[in-house]
């Protein structure tokens, strides 16, 4: 086994969605709640990391897996513009904050975080921004993840990825419905790790 090589990696949030389930109460008429999913996808791939390409590792090419991806996460802060529903036009700007830290294991896409209540309407946007402080993770990184290169010739490399520095991104979504109260609610941040290793290549990892 090769020694262990360290990487610096941009991170890069590409998507959000959300997703909605009635609660068991059916009597109950509080607001709506919004919870946060942070999770990693594409944990296995071929390197070099190509446009277009396939997400899953290929036999025999350069390979990246990761098995530990997590981060420390110590604040979220939702902005949100809903509309009005006296006017139908002008929007009520709503502003929650949520804050930790906690340690969030983005290959578990069961754990989720922060609860904001959010009344039922039309939102015109809703925002988030996801802070991880370097405070708070002292002195273990803020972002992590470890796993293993393999190499044409079937060598395995240990790899890990280390992030010291504060971490602050932002992500948002037009035009949401809360049609009713009682609603959970999840958004779903996703994180590509193939992206995160676009530009790098097997002869880099190789020397």
């Amino acid at each position: 086994m090769k020694r262990k090589r360290v990487l610096s990696v941009i991170l890069a949030v590409l998507t959000i969605g959300f997703f909605a389930c009635q609660k068991e109460d059916l009597n109950d008429s509080t607001p709506s709640t919004l919870g946060i999913k942070l999770i990693a996808l594409n944990k296995s791939y071929s390197l070099p990391v190509e446009k277009n390409s396939t997400k899953s590792a290929v036999v025999s090419s350069p390979s990246m897996v990761w098995n530990t991806v997590q981060m420390v996460v110590s604040s979220v802060k939702l902005e949100a513009e809903l509309k009005s529903l006296v006017t139908g036009r002008d929007s009520i700007e709503i502003e929650y904050k949520w804050n930790g830290p906690q340690v969030v294991n983005l290959l578990d896409s069961t754990l989720s975080f922060g609860s904001f209540l959010l009344q039922p309407g039309f939102y015109d946007e809703i925002e988030l921004e996801i802070e991880g402080k370097k405070k708070d993770a002292h002195p273990e990184p803020v972002f992590f993840m470890s796993g293993n290169y393999s190499n044409a010739g079937g060598e395995t490399t240990p790899v890990v990825v280390e992030v010291f520095s504060d971490i602050e991104f932002e992500t948002e979504r037009e035009s949401v419905e809360i049609s009713e109260s009682n609603m959970s609610i999840i958004s779903t941040i996703k994180l590509y790790l193939d992206e995160l290793m676009a530009g790098i290549s097997p002869e880099q990892l190789d020397n």
